[in-house]
């Protein structure tokens, strides 16, 4: 028997080319885009994904739950993470966030 899974990624495609300081403002535009703000920024894993970028992102300083976004510039690999025991609206906004920032990448993709 199989165990759960704790958590699901929603991986968003990146240009091979584009920069730490392109995906710190466009993941900032996106956020606000959906009405979510950035409580944490850091890093993610450091063995795993050295120099990787980590946000979370959340509706209200006092509410519980979190949408995670991981971005490692060596691969050019940028997914959000949903832990499946947050609460609905987490999973509900997921989806948003995802397009808002494939949005912002196409934007830069025009330029």
């Amino acid at each position: 028997m199989t165990k759960p899974k704790k958590s699901y990624d929603m991986p968003i495609d990146l240009p091979d080319d584009i920069s730490r300081p392109q995906m710190m403002a466009l993941v900032e535009r996106a956020a606000q885009g959906v009405g979510l703000y950035i409580s944490h920024i850091g890093s993610y894993s450091r063995k795993k994904y050295p120099n990787s970028v980590h946000w979370h992102f959340k509706r209200d300083r006092k509410e519980v739950g979190l949408i995670d976004a991981t971005f490692w510039d060596v691969k050019s690999l940028f997914w959000l993470m949903i832990r499946t025991s947050e609460p609905d609206w987490v999973h509900a906004m997921a989806p948003r966030l995802q397009d808002a920032l494939q949005q912002e990448i196409q934007k830069l993709r025009m330029v």
